[in-house]
Order: C-alpha cells, then sequence, then structure tokens
C-alpha cells in the first residue's frame, strides 16, 4: 500500500511540474514567431435569389385561377447558415404598370449553409382578377417576413418574367 501511494506521489508531483512547463513559440532561436491570426467578422447570411425560369402557367377553369410554375435558384451569400424561410410571389397586371401585388400563399424555403444553393420548382396560385388575361409581369422575394437576419436584404427580389397566358 505504501508503495501505491509513494507512486501516486511521484507521478502527480511529475505530471503538475510538467504542465508548467512554459510554451515556447515555434521559431529559429532568439526569434519567435506567433502564428498569423487573422480574424474575420462572421458575415450574416445573405439570401439571393440567382435564377428564375418560367416553366408553366395553367388556367383552372372551374376554379378560375392561374397555376405559375417557375423554377428558382436560391444562394446564400453570407457567412452564417439561413433559417428557414418563405418565397412570395408577385404580380403586377398589365406588364410594365400599376403596383405589385401578392400572387396566393408563401411556399417554405429549407435551410441554407453559407455559399450554398438551392433550386426546386415552384407553383403559386393566383385568382383571375390577381392576374388578368394580358401580359403580366412575374417576381418573387425571397424571406418576405425579414425571418433571417441578412446583411443586404436589399436585394432579397428576383429578376422580373413578363407572362402571356395566352400564349401557354
Amino acid at each position: 500500500m505504501k508503495k501505491l501511494i509513494i507512486l501516486l506521489v511521484i507521478f502527480f508531483c511529475t505530471t503538475q511540474i510538467n504542465a508548467q512547463i512554459p510554451q515556447v513559440p515555434k521559431g529559429t532561436p532568439g526569434k519567435q514567431s506567433l502564428p498569423n491570426v487573422n480574424p474575420r467578422p462572421l458575415v450574416p447570411a445573405d439570401l439571393v435569389i440567382t435564377n428564375l425560369t418560367f416553366v408553366s402557367i395553367v388556367f383552372n377553369v372551374d376554379a378560375k385561377t392561374y397555376v405559375v410554375k417557375v423554377i428558382a435558384t436560391i444562394r446564400n451569400n453570407g457567412g452564417v447558415q439561413s433559417n428557414k424561410t418563405m418565397l412570395q410571389a408577385y404580380t403586377k397586371t398589365p406588364s410594365g404598370s400599376g403596383s405589385w401585388k401578392i400572387m396566393g400563399g408563401k411556399v417554405n424555403m429549407p435551410v441554407l449553409d453559407p455559399a450554398k444553393t438551392y433550386s426546386s420548382v415552384y407553383s403559386f396560385k393566383g385568382s383571375v382578377v390577381e392576374i388578368g388575361s394580358v401580359l403580366f409581369d412575374f417576381r418573387l422575394r425571397v424571406d418576405p417576413d425579414g425571418l433571417v437576419v441578412e446583411s443586404n436584404a436589399s436585394n432579397n427580389y428576383s429578376s422580373i418574367l413578363e407572362i402571356n397566358p395566352r400564349a401557354h
């Protein structure tokens, strides 16, 4: 038992002494060099619709609605992961005039890691009154409710698509 106690005391004393030896930075003797540290602040998420492609428009006679299908690609240009958020569609009738109106409901968009993109086909339903039967403008907005803290929330709108319901 005495031998065990003596071994434990020697072990703890040696460990304590080794832990107190100062650590010397690497470098040439006399000229110690420390690692270069370039801390960069984390940049919040920045969601941008990088591509919007028209797929189709279908008129539902019974429901008196249009369903617009588009492919949207969203990129997170920020430095941190975004929260889950939504996409909202807007229309302007007739094309080039009037004011933007919300088309249908919002659709879910997943969490996006920094520098990652997400593409999907989205469908938006609007009434005939919202769209009309003439040429209209269509665009999307990512994060319309401001759920994602962004470095630049002013770039959340897509480019504008001009859609002619009679041509499709």
